[in-house]
Parts: structure tokens; C-alpha cells; sequence
């Protein structure tokens, strides 16, 4: 995909991903943008495997992989997908998530860029991309 097109269907991604969020009425749901970015995250993957159970059938601090603040419970401080068989690219969205403190996708079968995107992510501490086929590095 060439640089503007990626652009392009980033800049939409992340609208519909606005537009979802916004029709959301707090009253009516417990949707939270952090559910929001993992279901985006998850849809990168050429195939749901271990994160089949990632739906709306359980609250998201409970998925598999998937750990949330004590102080803040609805916020994602942990990522830890490691060794979890999942093949694809990464999603810019992850650097939306910014109480992400851990994020460890080592040991899967992921290809492409690293999203600049997580250079965002100012609580991250631990970052393991090891043994994946990415290329690219994170600038703070």
C-alpha cells in the first residue's frame, strides 16, 4: 500500500472508529474508546484465533491477553499477546491506548511497519515485538 493511500484509509479507519465512538450515548451502553481500539486491534489479524473470545460477551479487562488499571478500571494498561499464533500487521490504533504501560506481541507472525503511531504511547515500559517479521522503529 503506498504512502497516501495508507493515509487515506488511516484517516478513514480512524473516523469510523470517531463516528462509532460518538454514537455511543453513555446511557444506553458500557462501550469505552478502549474496547473500541482492541476490537480494531483484533480486526488487523488474518484470523481471530486466541482472540475469538474478544466480543462484546464479556467485558474487555477480562479477555484473554488483556489486563485494565486498578485506579482507572476502564482504561487497558497491559497487552501481552505474546506466543498467541496471531498473523498480520499492526494497527496504528494500538498508540491510542495511553494508559498502555506493557504491550508484548512476541513470538507471532506479524509483517509490515511498526506504526509510528506507537511512538504516542508515554506510560509504555515494556515493548517486546521480538520475533516477528516487523520493520521500523518508535521515535518518542
Amino acid at each position: 500500500m503506498t504512502m497516501p493511500t495508507r493515509a487515506i484509509a488511516l484517516f478513514c479507519f480512524s473516523l469510523l472508529l470517531f463516528c462509532s465512538y460518538a454514537l455511543v450515548s453513555p446511557g444506553s451502553s458500557n462501550v469505552t474508546a478502549d474496547e473500541l481500539m482492541l476490537l480494531s486491534f483484533k480486526s488487523m489479524f488474518a484470523s481471530a484465533g486466541s482472540l475469538a473470545s474478544w466480543n462484546s460477551s464479556s467485558h474487555y479487562c477480562s479477555w484473554p491477553g488483556v489486563v485494565c488499571s486498578r485506579r482507572h478500571p476502564e482504561r487497558v494498561t497491559s497487552l501481552r499477546l505474546g506466543s498467541s499464533n496471531q498473523s498480520g500487521r499492526l494497527s496504528p490504533i494500538l498508540g491510542n491506548l495511553s494508559f498502555l504501560k506493557i504491550l508484548d506481541l512476541r513470538d507471532n507472525n506479524l509483517v509490515g511497519q511498526i506504526p509510528p503511531e506507537l511512538g504516542r504511547l508515554s506510560r509504555l515500559q515494556v515493548l517486546n515485538l521480538s520475533t516477528n517479521s516487523l520493520q521500523g522503529g518508535i521515535l518518542h
